[in-house]
């Protein structure tokens, strides 16, 4: 990832999980500190899956905006770069949109630049 005005790779959580189920929590970055954020979500499956990337309030307590649905094909792994204005404590999470039966695996690398 690219070193943003000197701010270093901050965030990176990751998983690998059986059979997940809708709602099932894959990947959170933590409350961070408020600013613009470059998102790198890299998820992959075993069988066809269906990913929502959701921006936390700073409770954690509701999504805040739109979610991002992010498709993977059977047994292959994409990453979607994203960009995120986060407020003081806010987190970025990846959670299952719809069941897997097999297993999907989800990286998320975040980066402060700006």
């Amino acid at each position: 990832m690219d070193n943003f005005n000197g701010y270093p790779v901050a965030l990176d959580a990751s998983t690998d999980t059986t059979n997940p189920t809708t709602s099932d929590i894959l990947a959170d970055t933590g409350a961070v500190r408020g600013g613009v954020y470059e998102v790198r979500v890299t998820v992959g499956a075993s069988a066809a899956a269906k990913f929502a990337v959701q921006r936390r309030n700073a409770g954690n307590s509701a999504t805040v905006g739109d979610v991002v649905v992010v498709y993977c094909a059977a047994n292959a792994s994409v990453c979607h770069p994203l960009k995120f204005e986060l407020e003081p404590n806010e987190r970025v999470r990846v959670t299952m949109a719809a069941s897997l039966t097999g297993t999907g695996a989800v990286t998320i690398m975040a980066q402060r630049c700006g």
